[in-house]
């Protein structure tokens, strides 16, 4: 039996408590905690079982609350962001120069964030603040396509569904917007936009 919150209440104790929860996005059902809990993301890297040196993405509810998390942008860059969110795309950006936590700050100091295109996971985000995401499933494994397929990975987790029907089972595009120009790492199930 799997471990399902009853309320939106419930679901945000356990990520204010710093527990890792399973959630669906518009992409994959994912791993996530708050990202100013070293116990949630420390929890999502044991669950993930990956090299800890490799960072989690971070979901975030608008640009605006994206914007903390990042260094400030060119911009073209700002025009990219407002062009891709909410919707499928990751984009890696400059890191803020402090208070980002190792787990979502690569070494070379970017940070990965999203906001998704899925009203209830963004209302959530809204009262959160931003989550640390990552697929459900084991480092080198197929990733969860639905809620209930994580569920029977990450049976004692605590989960929630929002209502808003499955993910659509494909990970988001990955755009690399560092340097001169957005560069695609990882096609998505839309086509990244030009600038």
């Amino acid at each position: 039996m799997t471990a399902q919150a009853d309320s939106l209440t419930t679901l945000r104790l356990a990520l204010d408590a710093g527990q890792a929860v399973l959630l669906n996005t518009d992409t994959l059902p994912g791993l996530h905690a708050r990202i100013d809990r070293p116990q949630g993301l420390a929890a999502v890297q044991q669950l993930k079982g990956r090299d800890a040196s490799k960072p989690l993405l971070v979901l975030a509810a608008s640009v605006e609350a994206a914007g903390v998390l990042m260094a400030p942008l060119a911009a073209w860059q700002e025009a990219y962001l407002s062009a891709c969110w909410p919707g499928p795309f990751t984009l890696i950006v400059t890191a803020a120069a402090e208070g980002l936590a190792g787990a979502i700050r690569a070494s070379g100091g970017t940070v990965a964030v999203r906001v998704p295109d899925r009203s209830p996971l963004l209302a959530l985000l809204a009262e959160t603040g931003p989550l640390a995401s990552t697929s459900a499933n084991r480092a080198g494994h197929q990733p969860a396509s639905t809620l209930d397929q994580a569920r029977s990975r990450f049976p004692d987790l605590l989960s929630w569904d929002d209502g808003g029907g499955d993910s659509s089972g494909s990970a988001s595009a990955l755009v690399d917007l560092t340097g001169e120009g957005p560069r695609v790492l990882r096609p998505g199930p839309l086509t990244a936009p030009t600038v």
